[in-house]
């Protein structure tokens, strides 16, 4: 098989290309002219004679879906609790609980640094007590807990109110008040301030209260005796959650993106033809971005793994109508115009349906209980929807604008 490039000539009319091909195309073509132009048709030559309009329309509207995938990055939800149903009657109950009593615990353990010194010397505590002070005026925060202000109630008790002057009464207030040693480990090597908040499940309340936290822990360095910091608690790994979302979902959708771009590459022993079936999966999932963004929907530790899954299901769309092209301009001999015809008349039906179904099975999500599997269904649906458009409306148009002055012969 030869293929021959020849520059493209402007004279030259969709009618005068059609009737310099084969006799026996030529005769399929008055056979068929005699039957109403159907739909699929209609739309085949519209793109052959003003592909521009198309492309352009794509790219206008995937340049107006880019402040979607902005703002899809605030709708990331890295709570586990979103993955549950809010209209159950237990999480319904530990709503309530949070918003009456704050019982959203943030834990920030002080480590003396080489593990041997006593958490317990009066420059630990007054430090410990620098921050339960600033911690105190964080928003989110109702209450907070350390060995610090224990020693302090304990003081008051006595009439004062200020700290120890020596570890002496320090280790006293310790053997007089045993419930203190709550708030160190039994080796007085760190000690833990407990922080009774109100941010329940809402990630930006969380990443709020977390750089807060951080900034004083920061703030407070200057006082800092010798110990390292460390925040933990549900709340503190739901934030750190949300940069483990963000991480895996890009590394999971490069890596689907470079597997499959591979597996088409070796499949049409082409890297222009492999990448013609990549670009309608590209253009979808920036539009399924774009419009989750826009509809505000939350991204989960469930909804992640979307992208890779349109990918993998948008792709066979674009291998088909690739496959389908070149075997009719190398095989049967057809010019770039019939060929980009035939095809989308006879996939079009195909692709419709096949779309239909897979969306389908995934808006059947929608019926579940859980709101992350509902948002899967969602977006998987839209990313499938989006595929197909651009497999219908823009995969024809590329592949004629990228074949159409090569010749064929056997």
């Amino acid at each position: 098989m030869k293929r021959i490039t020849r520059p493209n000539s402007s004279n030259d009319t969709l009618n005068d290309k059609i009737e310099a091909s084969k006799s026996r195309q030529t005769s399929k073509l008055s056979s068929s002219s005699k039957k109403p132009i159907s739909l699929a048709r209609r739309l085949a030559l519209l793109q052959i004679q003003r592909p521009g309009l198309f492309l352009w329309t794509f790219v206008i509207i995937t340049i107006l879906m880019i402040p979607g995938i902005v703002q899809l990055v605030g709708n990331v939800e890295p709570s586990l609790e979103k993955v549950l149903p809010q209209d159950l009657e237990e999480i319904r109950t530990m709503n309530y609980l949070r918003g009456e009593f704050g019982v959203d615990m943030v834990y920030v353990l002080i480590h003396t640094n080489d593990g041997t010194q006593d958490i317990r010397n009066l420059d630990y505590i007054e430090y410990i007590n620098t921050l339960t002070q600033n911690f105190q005026t964080r928003e989110y925060v109702v209450g907070v807990q350390s060995i610090s202000n224990q020693i302090l109630q304990v003081q008051e008790q006595q009439g004062l109110t200020t700290l120890p002057n020596s570890k002496y009464e320090i280790d006293e207030i310790f053997n007089t008040h045993p419930t203190i040693n709550d708030y160190t480990d039994y080796s007085y090597s760190f000690s833990v301030i407990a922080l009774q908040t109100t941010v329940g499940a809402s990630a930006q309340a969380i990443k709020t209260l977390i750089e807060s936290l951080e900034e004083d822990i920061e703030l407070s360095d200057y006082k800092n005796p010798g110990t390292t910091s460390q925040i933990t608690g549900f709340s503190a790994i739901d934030y750190v959650t949300f940069s483990v979302i963000m991480t895996d979902f890009l590394l999971i959708t490069f890596v689907s993106m470079a597997i499959i771009s591979m597996i088409v590459w070796i499949t049409f022993k082409s890297f222009v033809r492999g990448m013609l079936p990549m670009l309608v999966v590209m253009v979808a999932l920036i539009w399924t971005m774009g419009i989750v963004g826009y509809l505000s929907w939350t991204i989960t530790v469930v909804s992640m793994v979307a992208a890779a899954m349109i990918m993998g299901l948008g792709i066979d769309f674009g291998i088909h109508l690739i496959q389908t092209y070149f075997r009719k301009r190398e095989e049967d001999l057809l010019n770039a115009q019939e060929s980009i015809i035939q095809v989308v008349e006879e996939l079009l039906r195909a692709l419709i349906g096949a779309s239909l179904t897979t969306m389908a099975g995934f808006l059947a999500l929608l019926f579940g209980v859980l709101p992350a599997m509902q948002m899967l269904g969602g977006i998987l649906a839209l990313g499938i929807f989006t595929t197909l458009i651009g497999a219908v409306f823009l995969l024809p148009v590329v592949i004629y604008l990228y074949d159409r002055n090569n010749v064929y012969t056997k």
